[in-house]
Protein backbone atom coordinates (compact mmCIF):
# COMPACT_ATOMS: atom_id res chain seq x y z
CA UNK A 1 0.00 0.00 0.00
CA UNK A 2 2.80 2.43 0.43
CA UNK A 3 3.32 2.63 -3.12
CA UNK A 4 -0.04 3.33 -4.56
CA UNK A 5 0.23 6.21 -1.43
CA UNK A 6 3.27 7.69 -2.67
CA UNK A 7 1.64 7.80 -6.32
CA UNK A 8 -1.23 9.79 -5.34
CA UNK A 9 1.01 12.22 -3.50
CA UNK A 10 3.04 12.22 -6.62
CA UNK A 11 0.31 13.14 -8.67
CA UNK A 12 -1.04 15.39 -6.39
CA UNK A 13 2.23 17.25 -6.07
CA UNK A 14 2.43 17.12 -10.51
CA UNK A 15 -0.95 18.24 -10.44
CA UNK A 16 -1.14 21.76 -8.48
CA UNK A 17 2.59 21.89 -10.69
CA UNK A 18 0.37 21.84 -14.11
CA UNK A 19 -2.02 24.04 -12.91
CA UNK A 20 0.68 26.48 -11.77
CA UNK A 21 1.97 26.11 -15.22
CA UNK A 22 -1.07 26.25 -16.80
CA UNK A 23 -1.56 29.47 -15.04
CA UNK A 24 -3.53 31.96 -17.44
CA UNK A 25 -1.60 35.25 -18.25
CA UNK A 26 -3.28 37.61 -15.61
CA UNK A 27 -4.07 41.16 -16.15
CA UNK A 28 -0.53 43.27 -17.41
CA UNK A 29 -0.86 44.69 -13.41
CA UNK A 30 -1.29 41.51 -11.69
CA UNK A 31 1.84 39.74 -12.71
CA UNK A 32 5.18 41.35 -10.81
CA UNK A 33 4.74 39.65 -7.21
CA UNK A 34 3.26 37.50 -4.69
CA UNK A 35 0.55 39.83 -2.50
CA UNK A 36 1.19 39.96 1.46
CA UNK A 37 -0.98 39.29 4.15
CA UNK A 38 -3.50 41.84 4.62
CA UNK A 39 -3.68 43.41 0.79
CA UNK A 40 -6.58 44.52 -0.77
CA UNK A 41 -8.26 41.87 -3.09
CA UNK A 42 -9.39 43.68 -6.18
CA UNK A 43 -10.70 40.82 -7.71
CA UNK A 44 -10.57 36.54 -7.80
CA UNK A 45 -11.69 34.28 -10.45
CA UNK A 46 -11.03 30.19 -11.02
CA UNK A 47 -9.06 28.87 -13.76
CA UNK A 48 -9.25 25.74 -15.16
CA UNK A 49 -12.86 24.36 -14.19
CA UNK A 50 -15.97 25.70 -14.72
CA UNK A 51 -17.48 27.95 -12.24
CA UNK A 52 -20.91 26.24 -12.43
CA UNK A 53 -19.80 23.04 -11.32
CA UNK A 54 -19.42 23.94 -8.00
CA UNK A 55 -22.04 24.72 -5.37
CA UNK A 56 -23.45 27.84 -4.74
CA UNK A 57 -22.08 28.41 -1.35
CA UNK A 58 -18.23 28.37 -2.63
CA UNK A 59 -19.28 30.47 -5.73
CA UNK A 60 -20.22 33.32 -3.00
CA UNK A 61 -17.10 32.73 -0.99
CA UNK A 62 -14.76 33.17 -4.15
CA UNK A 63 -17.22 36.34 -5.44
CA UNK A 64 -17.20 37.90 -1.89
CA UNK A 65 -13.63 37.57 -1.80
CA UNK A 66 -13.50 41.60 -3.52
CA UNK A 67 -12.60 44.01 -1.63
CA UNK A 68 -11.61 42.13 1.33
CA UNK A 69 -8.25 42.29 2.71
CA UNK A 70 -6.00 38.99 1.96
CA UNK A 71 -6.01 36.03 4.34
CA UNK A 72 -4.01 32.99 2.95
CA UNK A 73 -6.00 30.72 5.35
CA UNK A 74 -9.44 31.75 3.79
CA UNK A 75 -8.11 30.97 0.52
CA UNK A 76 -7.24 27.78 1.31
CA UNK A 77 -10.21 27.05 3.45
CA UNK A 78 -12.15 27.58 -0.64
CA UNK A 79 -9.24 26.06 -2.24
CA UNK A 80 -9.83 22.71 0.76
CA UNK A 81 -13.68 22.99 -0.23
CA UNK A 82 -13.58 23.06 -3.90
CA UNK A 83 -11.03 19.82 -3.60
CA UNK A 84 -13.80 17.92 -1.62
CA UNK A 85 -16.64 18.71 -3.33
CA UNK A 86 -14.65 17.67 -6.47
CA UNK A 87 -12.36 14.89 -5.53
CA UNK A 88 -10.35 13.93 -8.47
CA UNK A 89 -9.45 17.88 -8.74
CA UNK A 90 -6.64 20.12 -7.06
CA UNK A 91 -6.93 23.42 -6.32
CA UNK A 92 -3.99 25.53 -6.39
CA UNK A 93 -3.94 29.52 -5.42
CA UNK A 94 -2.20 32.50 -6.79
CA UNK A 95 -2.21 35.91 -5.60
CA UNK A 96 -0.72 38.50 -6.96
CA UNK A 97 0.02 42.34 -6.66
CA UNK A 98 -1.32 44.76 -9.67
CA UNK A 99 0.40 48.75 -9.76
CA UNK A 100 -2.70 49.66 -7.74
CA UNK A 101 -1.26 47.74 -4.75
CA UNK A 102 -4.00 45.20 -4.69
CA UNK A 103 -4.28 41.48 -4.97
CA UNK A 104 -5.53 39.24 -7.77
CA UNK A 105 -6.44 36.16 -6.47
CA UNK A 106 -6.62 32.99 -8.99
CA UNK A 107 -7.95 29.49 -7.78
CA UNK A 108 -6.04 27.20 -10.25
CA UNK A 109 -8.06 23.45 -10.69
CA UNK A 110 -6.56 20.85 -12.57
CA UNK A 111 -7.46 17.24 -12.77
CA UNK A 112 -5.56 14.76 -10.99
CA UNK A 113 -5.00 11.35 -13.08
CA UNK A 114 -4.16 7.51 -13.45
CA UNK A 115 -3.95 7.77 -9.44
CA UNK A 116 -3.51 4.17 -8.92
CA UNK A 117 -0.25 3.70 -11.03
CA UNK A 118 2.42 2.44 -8.61
CA UNK A 119 5.03 4.94 -9.72
CA UNK A 120 5.98 7.81 -8.10
CA UNK A 121 5.80 11.08 -10.35
CA UNK A 122 8.10 12.80 -8.47
CA UNK A 123 11.13 10.66 -9.29
CA UNK A 124 10.41 12.26 -13.24
CA UNK A 125 11.63 16.10 -11.72
CA UNK A 126 14.92 16.28 -10.39
CA UNK A 127 15.54 19.88 -8.41
CA UNK A 128 18.39 21.61 -10.82
CA UNK A 129 18.55 24.36 -7.72
CA UNK A 130 17.15 25.72 -4.65
CA UNK A 131 17.08 29.54 -3.77
CA UNK A 132 15.31 31.44 -1.01
CA UNK A 133 14.26 35.11 -2.21
CA UNK A 134 13.09 38.24 -0.19
CA UNK A 135 15.67 38.21 2.51
CA UNK A 136 19.33 38.98 2.78
CA UNK A 137 21.77 35.89 3.43
CA UNK A 138 23.22 37.09 6.58
CA UNK A 139 20.19 36.94 8.08
CA UNK A 140 19.24 33.26 7.32
CA UNK A 141 20.35 30.39 9.70
CA UNK A 142 23.23 28.49 8.27
CA UNK A 143 21.70 25.13 8.78
CA UNK A 144 18.99 25.84 7.30
CA UNK A 145 20.84 27.11 3.86
CA UNK A 146 22.95 24.09 3.82
CA UNK A 147 19.50 21.72 4.15
CA UNK A 148 18.08 24.14 1.52
CA UNK A 149 20.87 23.54 -0.65
CA UNK A 150 21.41 20.09 -0.09
CA UNK A 151 17.67 19.41 -2.20
CA UNK A 152 19.66 20.22 -5.45
CA UNK A 153 19.96 16.95 -7.54
CA UNK A 154 17.46 15.62 -5.53
CA UNK A 155 13.50 14.70 -6.78
CA UNK A 156 11.20 16.85 -5.61
CA UNK A 157 9.53 16.14 -2.65
CA UNK A 158 6.42 18.06 -1.41
CA UNK A 159 6.26 17.24 1.94
CA UNK A 160 10.02 17.90 2.34
CA UNK A 161 10.06 21.11 0.98
CA UNK A 162 6.71 21.88 3.07
CA UNK A 163 9.11 21.32 5.66
CA UNK A 164 11.48 23.98 4.60
CA UNK A 165 8.96 26.81 4.32
CA UNK A 166 8.04 25.66 8.01
CA UNK A 167 10.95 26.22 9.33
CA UNK A 168 11.86 29.53 7.61
CA UNK A 169 8.18 30.90 9.06
CA UNK A 170 9.45 30.08 12.44
CA UNK A 171 12.62 31.87 11.96
CA UNK A 172 11.01 34.85 9.86
CA UNK A 173 7.44 35.36 11.63
CA UNK A 174 6.45 38.69 10.22
CA UNK A 175 7.07 37.25 6.79
CA UNK A 176 4.40 35.59 4.21
CA UNK A 177 6.78 32.10 3.30
CA UNK A 178 5.79 30.50 -0.06
CA UNK A 179 7.47 28.00 -2.58
CA UNK A 180 7.09 27.61 -5.77
CA UNK A 181 8.87 25.27 -8.73
CA UNK A 182 9.85 26.54 -12.34
CA UNK A 183 11.06 24.80 -15.36
CA UNK A 184 14.73 24.20 -14.76
CA UNK A 185 16.94 24.51 -17.78
CA UNK A 186 17.43 20.81 -18.49
CA UNK A 187 14.52 18.82 -19.45
CA UNK A 188 12.87 16.06 -16.51
CA UNK A 189 14.37 19.56 -14.08
CA UNK A 190 13.12 22.00 -11.93
CA UNK A 191 14.21 24.73 -9.87
CA UNK A 192 12.51 25.39 -6.17
CA UNK A 193 12.37 29.04 -5.02
CA UNK A 194 11.36 29.88 -1.66
CA UNK A 195 9.46 33.90 -1.32
CA UNK A 196 9.93 35.05 2.20
CA UNK A 197 7.95 38.61 2.26
CA UNK A 198 7.54 40.72 4.71
CA UNK A 199 4.17 41.33 5.75
CA UNK A 200 2.81 44.57 4.98
CA UNK A 201 1.49 45.33 8.26
CA UNK A 202 4.77 43.78 9.78
CA UNK A 203 6.89 46.60 8.09
CA UNK A 204 7.99 49.88 9.34
CA UNK A 205 6.65 52.10 7.28
CA UNK A 206 3.48 50.72 5.14
CA UNK A 207 2.03 52.02 1.37
CA UNK A 208 -1.15 52.16 2.12
CA UNK A 209 -3.76 51.41 -0.30
CA UNK A 210 -3.86 53.94 -2.71
CA UNK A 211 -7.86 55.69 -1.95
CA UNK A 212 -10.28 55.87 -4.94
CA UNK A 213 -13.27 56.79 -5.13
CA UNK A 214 -16.14 57.71 -7.95
CA UNK A 215 -19.83 58.34 -6.24
CA UNK A 216 -22.84 59.20 -6.76
CA UNK A 217 -24.91 61.52 -4.26
CA UNK A 218 -28.69 61.42 -4.81
CA UNK A 219 -28.32 65.45 -3.08
CA UNK A 220 -25.25 66.02 -4.15
CA UNK A 221 -24.38 64.32 -7.54
CA UNK A 222 -21.22 62.85 -9.31
CA UNK A 223 -17.86 62.82 -8.38
CA UNK A 224 -14.95 61.21 -8.96
CA UNK A 225 -11.05 60.99 -7.47
CA UNK A 226 -9.03 58.60 -9.16
CA UNK A 227 -5.40 57.91 -8.68
CA UNK A 228 -3.60 55.52 -11.22
CA UNK A 229 -0.95 54.01 -9.49
CA UNK A 230 2.63 52.25 -10.07
CA UNK A 231 4.20 50.75 -7.65
CA UNK A 232 7.96 49.22 -6.67
CA UNK A 233 9.07 47.72 -3.80
CA UNK A 234 8.98 50.79 -1.72
CA UNK A 235 7.94 53.34 -3.59
CA UNK A 236 4.74 54.44 -5.31
CA UNK A 237 3.94 56.95 -7.89
CA UNK A 238 0.38 58.21 -8.42
CA UNK A 239 -1.39 60.42 -11.06
CA UNK A 240 -4.35 61.49 -9.52
CA UNK A 241 -7.70 62.76 -11.33
CA UNK A 242 -10.19 64.77 -10.08
CA UNK A 243 -13.82 65.33 -11.82
CA UNK A 244 -16.48 67.00 -9.53
CA UNK A 245 -15.18 65.33 -6.62
CA UNK A 246 -17.54 67.28 -3.95
CA UNK A 247 -17.36 64.32 -1.72
CA UNK A 248 -14.82 65.37 1.90
CA UNK A 249 -14.72 69.23 1.22
CA UNK A 250 -16.96 72.41 0.98
CA UNK A 251 -16.12 72.98 -2.53
CA UNK A 252 -16.17 70.84 -5.13
CA UNK A 253 -13.36 70.39 -7.07
CA UNK A 254 -11.92 69.09 -11.00
CA UNK A 255 -8.15 69.10 -11.31
CA UNK A 256 -4.49 67.21 -11.40
CA UNK A 257 -2.07 66.06 -8.41
CA UNK A 258 1.05 63.63 -8.59
CA UNK A 259 1.82 62.06 -5.37
CA UNK A 260 5.25 59.98 -4.53
CA UNK A 261 5.72 57.87 -1.92
CA UNK A 262 8.85 56.35 -0.49
CA UNK A 263 9.01 54.03 2.26
CA UNK A 264 12.92 53.67 3.02
CA UNK A 265 15.32 55.92 2.90
CA UNK A 266 18.43 54.09 4.27
CA UNK A 267 16.34 52.69 6.88
CA UNK A 268 13.10 50.81 7.25
CA UNK A 269 12.09 53.71 9.65
CA UNK A 270 12.70 56.49 7.55
CA UNK A 271 10.29 57.59 4.45
CA UNK A 272 9.17 60.48 2.47
CA UNK A 273 6.24 61.67 0.00
CA UNK A 274 5.61 64.24 -2.16
CA UNK A 275 2.07 65.61 -3.51
CA UNK A 276 1.71 68.49 -6.23
CA UNK A 277 -1.80 68.83 -6.93
CA UNK A 278 -4.24 72.08 -9.07
CA UNK A 279 -7.80 72.00 -9.14
CA UNK A 280 -10.23 74.23 -10.38
CA UNK A 281 -13.86 75.14 -7.99
CA UNK A 282 -17.20 74.90 -8.44
CA UNK A 283 -19.37 76.38 -5.27
CA UNK A 284 -22.92 75.25 -4.70
CA UNK A 285 -25.63 77.70 -4.56
CA UNK A 286 -25.83 76.79 -0.88
CA UNK A 287 -22.28 77.99 -0.22
CA UNK A 288 -22.53 80.81 -2.00
CA UNK A 289 -25.74 82.01 -0.58
CA UNK A 290 -24.37 81.82 2.73
CA UNK A 291 -21.13 83.38 2.43
CA UNK A 292 -23.37 86.50 1.23
CA UNK A 293 -25.16 86.61 4.49
CA UNK A 294 -21.78 86.24 6.70
CA UNK A 295 -18.96 88.56 5.16
CA UNK A 296 -17.00 87.33 7.98
CA UNK A 297 -16.24 84.27 5.86
CA UNK A 298 -12.67 83.87 4.08
CA UNK A 299 -13.55 84.51 0.66
CA UNK A 300 -14.47 81.98 -2.43
CA UNK A 301 -11.92 81.28 -4.73
CA UNK A 302 -10.96 79.66 -8.02
CA UNK A 303 -8.02 77.62 -8.64
CA UNK A 304 -6.27 75.86 -5.55
CA UNK A 305 -2.48 74.69 -5.83
CA UNK A 306 -0.59 73.03 -3.15
CA UNK A 307 2.39 71.06 -2.50
CA UNK A 308 3.18 69.11 -0.11
CA UNK A 309 6.39 67.55 1.52
CA UNK A 310 6.31 65.04 4.18
CA UNK A 311 8.88 63.17 5.73
CA UNK A 312 7.53 60.27 7.96
CA UNK A 313 9.73 58.42 10.62
CA UNK A 314 8.26 54.92 12.80
CA UNK A 315 9.68 55.04 16.65
CA UNK A 316 8.15 51.91 16.89
CA UNK A 317 6.45 49.28 14.41
CA UNK A 318 3.22 50.10 15.47
CA UNK A 319 3.86 54.67 15.95
CA UNK A 320 4.81 56.85 13.46
CA UNK A 321 5.13 60.32 12.90
CA UNK A 322 5.07 62.85 10.12
CA UNK A 323 6.43 66.43 9.71
CA UNK A 324 6.14 68.92 6.86
CA UNK A 325 5.06 71.68 5.07
CA UNK A 326 1.67 72.93 3.08
CA UNK A 327 2.61 75.47 0.39
CA UNK A 328 -1.37 76.54 -1.10
CA UNK A 329 -1.96 79.42 -3.28
CA UNK A 330 -5.30 80.10 -4.11
CA UNK A 331 -6.41 82.40 -6.51
CA UNK A 332 -9.23 84.70 -7.01
CA UNK A 333 -12.55 84.04 -8.75
CA UNK A 334 -12.43 85.51 -12.15
CA UNK A 335 -16.37 85.16 -12.45
CA UNK A 336 -19.65 85.17 -10.44
CA UNK A 337 -20.37 81.45 -9.25
CA UNK A 338 -23.61 81.65 -10.27
CA UNK A 339 -23.76 83.97 -12.85
CA UNK A 340 -20.87 82.78 -14.30
CA UNK A 341 -20.08 87.10 -15.40
CA UNK A 342 -17.29 88.23 -15.68
CA UNK A 343 -15.82 89.78 -11.83
CA UNK A 344 -14.77 93.30 -12.34
CA UNK A 345 -12.76 93.67 -9.92
CA UNK A 346 -9.86 90.45 -8.99
CA UNK A 347 -7.75 90.65 -6.10
CA UNK A 348 -4.76 89.17 -5.36
CA UNK A 349 -3.58 85.50 -5.00
CA UNK A 350 -3.53 84.25 -1.19
CA UNK A 351 -1.32 82.06 0.20
CA UNK A 352 -2.26 79.57 2.70
CA UNK A 353 0.89 77.94 4.19
CA UNK A 354 1.01 75.44 7.60
CA UNK A 355 3.30 73.24 9.06
CA UNK A 356 2.62 69.73 9.02
CA UNK A 357 2.53 67.42 12.49
CA UNK A 358 1.29 63.85 12.56
CA UNK A 359 0.91 60.83 15.04
CA UNK A 360 -0.42 57.98 13.79
CA UNK A 361 -0.77 54.59 15.98
CA UNK A 362 -1.93 51.21 14.18
CA UNK A 363 -1.81 47.74 15.74
CA UNK A 364 -3.30 44.49 13.91
CA UNK A 365 -3.73 41.67 16.09
CA UNK A 366 -5.08 38.04 16.58
CA UNK A 367 -7.37 36.00 18.91
CA UNK A 368 -7.99 32.86 17.75
CA UNK A 369 -10.23 33.10 14.50
CA UNK A 370 -10.63 36.48 15.14
CA UNK A 371 -8.88 39.61 13.55
CA UNK A 372 -8.90 43.01 15.44
CA UNK A 373 -7.28 46.36 14.09
CA UNK A 374 -6.85 49.83 16.39
CA UNK A 375 -6.05 52.58 13.73
CA UNK A 376 -5.21 56.57 15.26
CA UNK A 377 -4.32 59.59 14.24
CA UNK A 378 -4.00 63.53 15.72
CA UNK A 379 -2.89 65.72 12.82
CA UNK A 380 -1.90 69.60 13.38
CA UNK A 381 -1.81 71.76 10.64
CA UNK A 382 -0.30 75.69 11.95
CA UNK A 383 -0.66 78.35 9.39
CA UNK A 384 2.24 81.28 10.08
CA UNK A 385 2.87 84.67 8.73
CA UNK A 386 6.60 83.05 9.55
CA UNK A 387 5.80 80.65 6.15
CA UNK A 388 4.69 83.71 4.73
CA UNK A 389 1.37 82.88 4.58
CA UNK A 390 -1.96 85.74 4.51
CA UNK A 391 -4.17 83.16 6.61
CA UNK A 392 -3.37 82.26 10.59
CA UNK A 393 -4.58 79.75 12.06
CA UNK A 394 -3.90 76.22 13.74
CA UNK A 395 -6.61 73.40 12.96
CA UNK A 396 -6.28 70.17 14.88
CA UNK A 397 -7.91 66.56 14.21
CA UNK A 398 -8.29 63.45 15.67
CA UNK A 399 -9.07 60.20 14.20
CA UNK A 400 -9.54 56.86 15.63
CA UNK A 401 -11.01 53.38 14.48
CA UNK A 402 -11.54 50.22 15.84
CA UNK A 403 -12.67 46.94 13.91
CA UNK A 404 -13.53 43.52 14.91
CA UNK A 405 -13.82 40.49 12.26
CA UNK A 406 -14.77 37.06 12.71
CA UNK A 407 -15.77 34.52 9.83
CA UNK A 408 -18.01 36.26 7.38
CA UNK A 409 -18.93 39.30 10.44
CA UNK A 410 -17.27 42.19 11.00
CA UNK A 411 -18.28 45.19 13.26
CA UNK A 412 -16.41 48.95 13.46
CA UNK A 413 -16.58 51.62 15.43
CA UNK A 414 -15.45 54.62 14.17
CA UNK A 415 -15.00 58.44 15.91
CA UNK A 416 -13.08 61.98 14.75
CA UNK A 417 -13.40 65.36 16.24
CA UNK A 418 -11.55 68.46 14.97
CA UNK A 419 -11.16 72.18 15.36
CA UNK A 420 -9.59 75.64 14.21
CA UNK A 421 -8.74 78.89 15.51
CA UNK A 422 -8.12 81.24 13.88
CA UNK A 423 -9.40 82.78 10.04
CA UNK A 424 -8.77 79.34 7.72
CA UNK A 425 -9.60 79.00 4.30
CA UNK A 426 -13.06 77.46 3.45
CA UNK A 427 -10.73 73.66 2.36
CA UNK A 428 -9.93 73.35 5.90
CA UNK A 429 -13.27 73.90 7.11
CA UNK A 430 -14.69 70.82 8.73
CA UNK A 431 -18.06 68.92 7.18
CA UNK A 432 -20.14 65.83 7.53
CA UNK A 433 -22.61 64.35 5.75
CA UNK A 434 -21.44 63.20 2.62
CA UNK A 435 -20.96 59.29 1.85
CA UNK A 436 -19.06 58.31 4.71
CA UNK A 437 -20.09 60.43 7.40
CA UNK A 438 -24.05 61.01 8.70
CA UNK A 439 -24.74 58.79 6.07
CA UNK A 440 -28.40 60.46 5.03
CA UNK A 441 -27.97 63.70 5.61
CA UNK A 442 -26.82 66.49 3.15
CA UNK A 443 -23.92 68.54 4.11
CA UNK A 444 -24.70 71.81 2.31
CA UNK A 445 -28.17 71.38 4.69
CA UNK A 446 -26.09 70.97 7.78
CA UNK A 447 -22.92 73.48 7.31
CA UNK A 448 -22.91 74.92 3.56
CA UNK A 449 -19.98 76.65 3.77
CA UNK A 450 -18.71 73.94 7.10
CA UNK A 451 -17.67 74.71 10.70
CA UNK A 452 -14.87 75.16 12.74
CA UNK A 453 -16.17 72.81 15.41
CA UNK A 454 -16.79 69.17 14.48
CA UNK A 455 -17.34 65.42 16.15
CA UNK A 456 -18.56 62.76 14.64
CA UNK A 457 -19.35 58.67 16.02
CA UNK A 458 -20.14 55.46 14.31
CA UNK A 459 -20.94 51.96 14.41
CA UNK A 460 -21.30 49.71 11.94
CA UNK A 461 -21.70 45.70 11.88
CA UNK A 462 -21.42 43.36 8.74
CA UNK A 463 -22.69 40.20 7.45
CA UNK A 464 -21.05 39.03 4.67
CA UNK A 465 -22.12 42.04 2.41
CA UNK A 466 -24.75 43.63 3.98
CA UNK A 467 -24.10 46.15 6.44
CA UNK A 468 -26.26 47.90 9.19
CA UNK A 469 -25.10 51.25 10.48
CA UNK A 470 -25.65 54.08 13.11
CA UNK A 471 -23.93 57.85 12.75
CA UNK A 472 -23.94 60.63 14.97
CA UNK A 473 -22.39 63.62 14.56
CA UNK A 474 -22.48 68.01 14.67
CA UNK A 475 -19.87 70.88 12.97
CA UNK A 476 -20.72 74.22 14.22
CA UNK A 477 -18.71 76.96 14.23
CA UNK A 478 -17.24 78.25 17.98
CA UNK A 479 -19.95 80.41 19.97
CA UNK A 480 -22.52 78.82 18.25
CA UNK A 481 -25.14 75.94 19.77
CA UNK A 482 -24.07 72.34 18.04
CA UNK A 483 -27.08 70.37 17.31
CA UNK A 484 -26.17 66.54 16.83
CA UNK A 485 -27.88 64.73 13.71
CA UNK A 486 -28.46 61.41 14.00
CA UNK A 487 -28.89 58.55 11.40
CA UNK A 488 -29.54 55.35 10.28
CA UNK A 489 -29.37 52.92 7.42
CA UNK A 490 -28.11 49.91 5.13
CA UNK A 491 -25.35 49.19 3.42
CA UNK A 492 -24.22 46.67 0.18
CA UNK A 493 -20.79 45.87 -0.31
CA UNK A 494 -20.41 43.34 -2.58
CA UNK A 495 -16.76 44.24 -3.09
CA UNK A 496 -14.98 47.15 -3.95
CA UNK A 497 -18.44 48.43 -5.05
CA UNK A 498 -21.23 49.97 -2.50
CA UNK A 499 -24.72 51.25 -2.02
CA UNK A 500 -25.86 53.04 0.87
CA UNK A 501 -29.30 53.82 2.18
CA UNK A 502 -29.38 56.75 4.55
CA UNK A 503 -32.14 57.65 6.62
CA UNK A 504 -31.90 60.89 8.70
CA UNK A 505 -33.87 60.50 12.32
CA UNK A 506 -33.95 63.36 14.53
CA UNK A 507 -35.46 65.79 11.58
CA UNK A 508 -39.41 66.91 10.65
CA UNK A 509 -37.83 66.37 6.84
CA UNK A 510 -37.99 62.45 6.98
CA UNK A 511 -36.41 61.36 3.65
CA UNK A 512 -33.93 58.55 1.95
CA UNK A 513 -30.57 59.16 0.84
CA UNK A 514 -29.08 57.03 -1.38
CA UNK A 515 -25.21 57.04 -2.19
CA UNK A 516 -23.32 54.76 -4.45
CA UNK A 517 -20.03 53.90 -6.32
CA UNK A 518 -16.84 52.30 -5.31
CA UNK A 519 -13.88 53.09 -3.36
CA UNK A 520 -14.16 55.13 0.28
CA UNK A 521 -15.58 51.59 1.55
CA UNK A 522 -17.25 52.78 4.78
CA UNK A 523 -15.90 49.52 6.27
CA UNK A 524 -12.80 48.15 5.80
CA UNK A 525 -9.53 45.87 7.30
CA UNK A 526 -6.76 48.21 5.80
CA UNK A 527 -3.79 46.27 6.91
Amino acid sequence: MARPLLYARGMRTLALLVALLMLPVLPASAQETEAPEGTRIKGAQISGFDLGHLSPGVQTAIAQLAGTPLDRQVLRDIAARIEAEQPQYVAAIRATLNTDGEAWVVFVVARIRNQVRETNVNDKYLVQDAVIRGVPDRDLDPELVKDVQALTGKPLDSEEAERISARLRQAFPNHDVSWRSERGDRSGSVRLIYDVARIEYARWLRLEPPQSAFVFHSDQGWGAYLPLSISGGSFRFSPIFAFDNGDHLVEEYSGFALQFEARKLGTDRLGFSFEWSTFDQDWKDETVAAMALDPRRPALYGDRDTVTPLVRFNILPQVMVAGGVGITELDPLHEDPITEAPLPEVGPSQMANAYIGLVNFNQPWRTGEARHYLDATVTARLASPSLESDFDYERYFAFAAYGYRRSRQTVVFRGMGGGISGDAPLFERFTLGDSRTLRGWDKYDIAPTGGNRMFYVSAQYQYRALALFLDLGSVWDAGNDAKVRVSTGVSFHPGPVFFTLGVPLNTDDLRAVFTMGFGWPSVSFRR
